[in-house]
Parts: structure tokens; sequence; C-alpha cells
């Protein structure tokens, strides 16, 4: 495995228009909702759900409006600097699709739970809990059928100090773990139809922590066998 590491700024930019557009719409989404409910939401909105799905925790309106613009605004935004702050930086131009694909489904994850919170909050009936699974679901088909496109690297993907060791181990890892987020995350949609909103918060628990826990042993298991060959 090669250490080195590229330096050349045109072929890994700190900025591009693509993250300008990705900054421009995220603000434009939460200035529309602004607009369109600040004056309709109560002085005090929901900050936190219990596993039915109900209120259990509130915030000011104003507190709630700063969070979740600097929330949706600014952790897409800054997931593009991670390639700077990697020492292996150079891999990030093998996944440029994969690494984008990142920062617009995790955007859009959290503009649909920013505005679901909103219609909950203005007396809408929404299951915050289903929602949640569902979304979650159709993240995890959407990463987990691109996941064996991940080149090692410190930042994203299943990283372990047997992946991070052997380009070959984390290379079939990957391809495991795509396999398992892609049909946990279908069943976890699935699951939405049938399962009560109080369980909705154990299936997505079960369910990250198949696609999460197996590839991590296998990937012990691939450095064990390399090791003892």
């Amino acid at each position: 495995m090669t250490n080195e590491t590229s330096t050349d700024p045109k072929t890994f930019p700190l900025w591009s228009k693509q993250d300008t557009w990705l900054l421009l719409l995220n603000a434009a989404l939460v200035a529309v909702a602004f607009l369109l409910f600040n004056h309709r939401l109560p002085d005090t909105v929901s900050a936190h759900f219990n596993r039915f799905g109900e209120q259990d925790r509130t915030m000011s309106k104003g507190t709630f409006w700063v969070f979740y613009s600097v929330l949706n605004i600014a952790l897409p935004a800054a997931m593009t600097f991670t390639r700077r702050l990697d020492p292996r930086r150079e891999h990030y131009e093998k996944f440029r699709g994969y690494f984008v694909l990142i920062r617009w489904a995790l955007s859009l994850f959290l503009q649909l739970m920013f505005w679901m919170i909103i219609l909950y909050d203005l007396g809408y009936s929404v299951s915050i809990s289903k929602f949640i699974l569902g979304a979650m679901g159709v993240l995890w088909v959407v990463l987990g059928n691109r996941m064996g496109q991940v080149k090692s690297n410190y930042f994203i993907g299943i990283r372990n100090p047997w992946t991070l060791s052997d380009d070959e181990i984390w290379r079939q890892t990957h391809r495991l773990g795509g396999k398992l987020w892609f049909v946990t995350g279908i069943l976890m949609f699935a699951l939405v139809w049938f399962v009560p909103s109080g369980w909705a918060v154990f299936v997505l628990l079960a369910g990250a922590a198949v696609s999460g826990l197996i590839p991590y042993g296998y990937s012990y298991l691939l450095y064990a066998r390399k090791k003892g060959a």
C-alpha cells in the first residue's frame, strides 16, 4: 500500500461549483421553510421524540431555526473539507461520485427530517419514528448500492485497524458491507408498513447493528486468515 499523498489542488479542489450549489440549495430550502412556517409555528417547538414518535423535549422557536439552519447548511458543506485533512486524500479522486452522493443524500435526509418536524409542530398527523425508519432505509439502500467503490481513507467507510492496513481487506469488506447495507435498507423500508411506531427504533437499531458489526467482524477474519497464510 502506498502512503504517498497528492497535494495537487487542481486534482483535489478544496471547493467546487457542486459544493456551492449544494450550499445554496440547502440555504434556500431553510429560507423557504422559515418564510412559509415561522409565523405559524408555536413559540415552543419539538426538540426530541421518544420511541413512539411522541414529543418529549422542546426548545424555543428561535433556537430551532438556528440549530436546523446550521445543521442543514454547515454539516454537508463541512464534509467537503475532510478530504483535505485525510492522509490518504489522493484516494478520494477514485470515488468522487460516491463522495458527492453521500453529501447530497445526507442533505436530503436532513431537509426531510427538518420539514417533518415542522409539519408535526403545525399539528399534522406525522409518525416521526416511522419516517426516520423509512428514510434511513432509503439512505442505507442508496449508500450501500455503491459502497464497494470507496477506496481506503480515514473518514468514509468501514474503518478499523484491519481494513486500513490492507487495501484488499478494505475492498472485500466494503463489497460485503455494501450488500448488507442494501438488503438491510430494503428491509427497514419495508417494515415501516408493518411494525408499530414503538418498534420502529428497535428495527432501526437492529439494522444498524447487523450492517455494521458483520462487516467489522468479517474484516478481522480476513486479516487473521491472511496473517496465518
